[in-house]
């Protein structure tokens, strides 16, 4: 293996079956029934991982559970919350853990103790696995496996971490010989790379001692050299010295040429001496020169020889790195439950959602007192259902419990309904990743599978307009939801005509209600609520809101019952349009707008008007009959002659192609009376 920074002439040859990839675990058959899906299209409407218009983490889901202290639990938090459980007993397992987590603070700050210290070991054995390891990598990792028997300790007595307790006396077998392994050889604090050498403690390996103090100790062995050679030779004025130019040497005066033995060869003459050099002398002089470059070459051999043994325990570090993860993100649901007052939900196999004071766990951080929370009851009895029209309004006979699985919720806008089926989604998500949840209390059936349709946009490079994918994305829900499906819809059929939009609604929402599957259905369609007096499980509900003067004040309360206003003029008026074109608005909305008392409007001469005596006419139930049906049923036949029966026939062709009205025909027929 190749050290990070090293040049290739100081690396020896990869050793047979040493593979690059070696550090990746066999792919497991996961069963479909293992995790709720969430499609790409439901992740980016609930903002899970960024939120819709920024596109960053800020304001997400995932940032609220920012407390996670390792890179490895950070991104198998990240999982949970896109891959959610539907196995019930594993929910509950992870539910068990966090309780205790809550419930034992001093529990909650020695794990987090143990866990702050502990490296991206998964990320390190990884660079073992590929060669890119650096010495820093390997005392980080030496230090992380190290704590597994502090983890051991702390997880020990607890019923809730049985498993995880277990997990960890088996892997302490493999991984403590390896940890004290790297932290007796390496040092403390480690180079950032081998250019240099200095990662190894001295007293681990003989030839690297050696190289070592040859470079600290060369002076002290000249000196010792030299006392020799004068006790050999008899010359009191021997010297043995170094140069730059032509190296170690040994100089004697021209005094005493003739006791120069004949093991000493002449190097260099000089004035008043001649200098020699032994073979002795040329061996240290080749150790010394060369020590720092066989420190290196020693020690990257060392540190080879130490990622082999890291590398043989690949596997037995990767499940460390899980238990490590895990323990991580079940203290960050802990935390975050503990500190914003969540509870545990009852997560059941019956397909029910009765959230009691439900809250959005993004906006409760962010407004705090100020969010209003909301009940949520679909598949469940419900005392604050909307009695039936056929029925008594009574507050002792609710729906029965399997006939709410839709909701139809209308209101104004800015009112609180797109935030309240996303927090209810929300919720549910949580409760199947097995963190409690931002409620007063909450029982969750098990889902598997959330849709979501929900916002305004297209798709120009794949040819789809905003109403496109508006449809492609409902088709992929009706195509797939079950009754054990979750869904939120906000304002379907917006994007195209009114008519088709709200036939469209409708059917949509039939569609699902027949289906059974636990459904949000937020619309300005008012004539939507229709539905709930045809189909038993369909109920509408609707946020309230008090009108003061022309002022509307939002309760963000949902409560039983239907609306038939949007406020939309109001909306746009605190939204900044001018006041002239708010104006306008109203002006036009008492032409447009049929009250249950007002006048349809007609067009006259390219503007609009009123027309007198009318009533609201249901889209559904009701209908105008056309005036020419009223005009044939007031023809008597008997009384007609032939002449007067093609008259009459050509004055209502004339009025069906426009040339005359039925005043100018009532006219005609009223001059000629006197003639017949």
């Amino acid at each position: 293996m190749r050290c990070c920074g090293t040049s290739r002439k100081h690396r020896p040859p990869r050793p047979p079956g040493d593979g690059r990839l070696g550090h990746l675990r066999p792919p497991k058959l996961e069963a479909p029934d293992t995790y709720v899906t969430i499609d790409a299209t439901s992740l980016y409407s609930l903002e899970i991982m960024r939120t819709m218009r920024s596109g960053t983490t800020a304001g997400s889901l995932l940032s609220i559970f920012h407390r996670c202290r390792t890179a490895m639990g950070k991104r198998l938090l990240r999982r949970w919350l896109c891959f959610p459980l539907r196995d019930l007993e594993t929910i509950n397992t992870r539910q068990r853990a966090v309780a205790a987590l809550v419930d034992d603070q001093d529990l909650r700050a020695a794990l987090a103790t143990q866990i702050c210290d502990v490296q991206d070991v998964a990320r390190i054995v990884g660079r073992v696995a590929t060669a890119r390891v650096t010495p820093r990598d390997v005392v980080a990792l030496g230090h992380s496996i190290g704590k597994i028997g502090d983890l051991t300790a702390v997880l020990a007595d607890q019923r809730a971490f049985a498993a995880a307790l277990d997990r960890a006396k088996q892997l302490a077998g493999p991984l403590n010989p390896l940890g004290e392994t790297i932290l007796t050889r390496c040092v403390d604090s480690p180079p950032g790379h081998l250019r240099e050498g200095g990662l190894f403690r001295d007293g681990i390996d003989q030839p690297l001692d050696e190289a070592r103090r040859l470079q600290r100790d060369a002076n002290t062995w000249l000196v010792e050299y030299q006392q020799q050679l004068i006790k050999q030779t008899g010359i009191p004025s021997l010297k043995v010295g170094y140069n730059k130019v032509f190296g170690y040497y040994i100089e004697i005066t021209h005094r005493h040429t003739e006791k120069v033995p004949d093991t000493f060869s002449r190097k260099q003459t000089l004035k008043n001496a001649e200098r020699y050099v032994t073979p002795k002398l040329k061996e240290f002089e080749h150790k010394v020169t060369s020590a720092q470059t066989r420190a290196v070459d020693r020690e990257i051999l060392l540190f080879e020889r130490l990622c082999r043994e890291v590398a043989k325990q690949a596997e037995a570090i990767g499940e460390f790195a899980d238990l490590v993860a895990e323990l991580d993100v079940l203290l960050c649901f802990a935390e975050v439950s503990t500190r914003h007052a969540y509870v545990r939900p009852a997560v059941v196999p019956e397909p029910v959602i009765d959230i009691k004071a439900g809250r959005h766990p993004v906006l409760d951080r962010t407004l705090g007192e100020r969010f209003v929370p909301n009940d949520c009851v679909l598949g469940a009895s419900d005392p604050m259902t909307e009695p039936r029209s056929d029925e008594p309004e009574t507050a002792d006979d609710p729906i029965p419990s399997d006939r709410a699985t839709l909701a139809l919720i209308t209101g104004p806008n800015m009112a609180g309904k797109s935030t309240y089926i996303r927090q209810t989604a929300l919720i549910v998500l949580l409760a199947h990743t097995g963190c409690f949840v931002p409620a007063e209390a909450a029982t969750i059936g098990l889902i598997d599978r959330i849709f979501t349709r929900i916002g305004a946009s297209d798709e120009l490079h794949a040819g789809q307009s905003t109403f496109m994918v508006e449809m492609t994305e409902t088709a992929n829900i009706l195509h797939h939801a079950t009754e054990r499906s979750l869904v939120i819809l906000d304002e379907i059929g917006r994007g195209t005509s009114t008519l088709d939009g709200l036939s469209l609604a409708w059917a949509i929402a039939e569609t699902l209600a027949q289906r059974r599957c636990r459904t949000l259905f937020a619309t300005h369609y008012h004539e939507l609520t229709a539905v709930a007096d045809r189909l038993d499980n369909v109920r509408n509900l609707h946020v309230s809101v008090r009108e003061w003067g022309e002022q509307i004040i939002f309760l963000y309360r949902i409560l039983p019952g239907r609306t038939d206003r949007s406020y939309g003029i109001h909306v746009a008026k605190l939204a900044g349009i001018p006041p002239q074109t708010v104006q306008r608005a109203s002006e036009l909305l008492d032409t447009l707008v049929v009250q249950s008392e007002s006048t349809p409007a007609v067009v006259q001469g390219g503007s609009m008007a009123a027309a007198p005596d009318s009533r609201q006419l249901s889209l559904f139930t009701e209908y105008v009959e056309h005036p020419i049906l009223q005009q044939l049923r007031e023809v008597d036949l008997t009384k007609l002659s032939p002449l007067e029966a093609f008259d009459r026939l050509r004055s209502l062709c004339q009025f069906i192609t426009g040339k005359s009205s039925l005043d100018d025909e009532n006219s005609s027929q009223t001059s000629s009376s006197p003639q017949e």
